[in-house]
């Protein structure tokens, strides 16, 4: 499991080698600005790598916390439907399933992650039927009734 944290000045990079006892590197003149340590990245990254392997994900965001920098779990797709704050704020949108083994069935998807006049767009519809509106787009397009059927029938397309 993850965690990324946000050094990106270099006030906060003093206060992540203070909070993780990197005496070294903060003492180390060439790692004093962010231009420094981007340029030492092969340096900085492995040591940093192994001292998060020697926290679990809980102790290490715990001791983030208290230092008050930007951090965040990095979690997997699947983890994001039980976040507690992508449903609190909106994040997840509930779909019924139109067809299928599932039909019936409520699944939740990510939200549009914009807002509009500070309100996220809601679910208009819910997700279609397999070729419930292929007669449509398609005429929309400029196929004829006898374009779509031959379509169809050529497996093609597929319409209700």
């Amino acid at each position: 499991d993850k965690v990324f944290v946000g050094v990106v000045s270099d006030t906060q990079w003093k206060v992540f080698c203070e909070a993780f006892d990197l005496k070294d590197f903060a003492a180390d003149e060439s790692l004093a600005t962010n231009n420094g340590r981007v340029a030492q990245r092969d340096k900085v990254k492995p040591r940093i790598e192994a001292l998060f392997k020697t926290f679990t994900k809980a102790d290490l965001m715990a001791k983030l916390e208290k230092t008050g920098m930007p951090f965040a779990p990095i979690s997997k797709p699947h983890e994001m439907f039980d976040d507690p704050h992508l449903n609190a704020a909106g994040g997840l949108v509930n779909l019924t399933v139109a067809d299928g083994e599932k039909k019936g069935d409520k699944m939740k998807l990510p939200a549009v992650p914009v807002e509009v006049g500070g309100v996220r767009p809601g679910v208009r519809l819910d997700v279609p039927r397999q070729g419930q509106h292929t007669n449509e787009v398609l005429k929309e397009l400029g196929y004829s009734d006898a374009d779509i059927a031959n379509l169809v029938s050529a497996g093609k397309a597929q319409a209700e």
